[in-house]
């Protein structure tokens, strides 16, 4: 293993003690980019590794640096849930807080905000996903849909934000709205275990027999493939066990 295969393995690990070591040998590696251009910075907002990214951005991480499909740290941050790194990144002066982004956070009172202020929702599209189809976002996502307040209903509920969900519904959101993979809130629910929120979609009629564009399986196949056995219990109990 070469000293850039170590560092990035380092940031994975959350080895903060590591990545100062090698950091102080060659102080270039902290704007390292990877496979599809990932940072460390990237790596270390996907595991929600504060100290980690504390220590990176110290050392002169580029905290707007993007992979090769156009996600900033933060951005990415959102997408896999890492709320502290996220709040560490914009106190440090990180640029693309947008609807999407805020209700992958769950952060309820900048979701409102926007909603409330009753201006266009454009500025808020996303910045880390394609303008066309791909094998990632199929044509009848939200995104491609241009239909953002739907987005960050799939966005929230993805990452188990159900007071966001909730309000966003409120909102005129779809709630069968698609994501990556062509996969909906609901599948995403499952998948990470978001009881709650499976729940709250359960109980305002989210389609349950949806069948993701990738794999050709619904919210239930989904549960079970991430091991939440007690939330695939609940989509049977619902009555509806397609698969």
């Amino acid at each position: 293993m070469n000293q850039a295969e170590e560092f990035l393995e380092a940031v994975r690990r959350g080895d903060g003690r590591e990545v100062s070591a090698l950091l102080d040998v060659s102080p270039e590696l902290v704007r390292l980019a990877g496979e599809h251009g990932k940072t460390g910075l990237h790596w270390a907002a996907e595991a929600d590794g504060i100290d980690v990214a504390r220590t990176l951005v110290d050392a002169g991480a580029d905290i707007e640096a993007r992979t090769s499909w156009g996600a900033s740290p933060l951005d990415w941050a959102a997408t896999m849930g890492s709320t502290r790194v996220a709040a560490f990144l914009l106190s440090r002066g990180a640029g693309g807080l947008t609807l999407i982004t805020a209700a992958a956070l769950g952060m309820q009172p900048e979701v409102e905000a926007v909603v409330e202020s009753g201006r266009d929702f454009s500025p808020h599209r996303r910045r880390d996903a394609p303008r066309t189809p791909n094998d990632h976002w199929p044509t009848d996502s939200a995104h491609l849909l241009g239909d953002i307040l739907s987005d960050a209903l799939y966005a929230a509920a993805r990452n188990g934000h159900t007071p966001v969900v909730e309000y966003l519904l409120s909102r005129g959101a779809s709630i069968d709205a698609k994501g990556v993979f062509g996969a909906t809130g609901l599948h995403w629910a499952a998948m990470n275990g978001h009881a709650g929120t499976v729940e709250l979609l359960i109980s305002r009629g989210a389609n349950l027999e949806l069948k993701d564009a990738r794999f050709g399986a619904t919210a239930l196949g989904w549960a079970e493939e991430g091991g939440h056995t007690h939330i695939a219990d609940l989509l049977r109990r619902s009555g509806r066990t397609a698969r």
